[in-house]
């Protein structure tokens, strides 16, 4: 299969290829294809690439819960069932999948102190919708060694910014992050996102736009109110 090709189609969503993985013999067995090598590539955002396409979509207008999920498994069954793949998605579950393991066999990442991955381009502005599962792929991109851009960050704002220190080197206090969120609605975090997230320097141009940290802010809320 010719993953320029597939990339190109992708790109027409607002997504990226963003690597590929060779699955070990157990992941292989866990998703239960009869398969003696197989690869997953992964399928992301770096940025707000996706959100002119995605804030646009019906899954975003009609209402209904978890629109991007909802979206990103459309989009993986229309661009699998063209290629003849098959889709596998990091939300779907229990069992989840591993894509953080697999994230970083394919690409140069590592975590950050606030818990999230962080690319050495994109920082901690990128994301993974969906993973396309290939059995005649006989290549996988090879990662090289990349120094995490956090342990040339002295200051490390992302750990002094928050205005309640959600978080810590004891990791991330999501109660307390909600009960301000929920007790401050004219916070910056409401209409700039994460202030955390916002004070890492790696990426800045990646940073999503307004829109886009309105809508997962309030997915977070929501989802802490059921």
């Amino acid at each position: 299969m010719k993953l320029a090709r597939l990339e190109k189609r992708l790109r027409e969503f607002g997504l990226r290829l963003r690597g590929v993985a060779r699955l070990r013999e157990e992941e292989i067995r866990s998703l239960q294809i009869d398969s003696k090598s197989l690869s997953v590539v992964l399928v992301g955002n770096t940025g707000s690439s996706y959100w002119p396409m995605f804030s646009q979509s019906a899954e975003f207008q009609d209402g209904e819960p978890d629109p991007l999920d909802r979206w990103s498994k459309h989009v993986a069954e229309h661009v699998a069932k063209e290629f003849g793949l098959t889709p596998v998605y990091p939300f779907a579950g229990p069992p989840y999948h591993p894509f953080q393991q697999w994230a970083q066999r394919a690409e140069a990442l590592h975590q950050s102190p606030l818990g999230l991955m962080i690319h050495p381009e994109y920082g901690l502005w990128h994301s993974y919708r969906f993973g396309l599962l290939v059995a005649d792929l006989n290549t996988e991109q090879q990662t090289s060694p990349v120094e995490a851009p956090c342990l040339s960050c002295k200051d490390q704002p992302c750990l002094n910014t928050c205005p309640v220190e959600a978080f810590s080197s004891n990791g991330y206090d999501v109660e307390s992050c909600a009960a301000y969120l929920r007790q401050n609605a004219d916070a910056d975090c409401h209409q700039q996102g994460c202030q955390a997230r916002n004070a890492c320097p790696a990426g800045e141009a990646y940073r999503y736009e307004s829109a886009q940290h309105t809508f997962h802010l309030r997915a977070f809320l929501a989802a802490r109110w059921v």
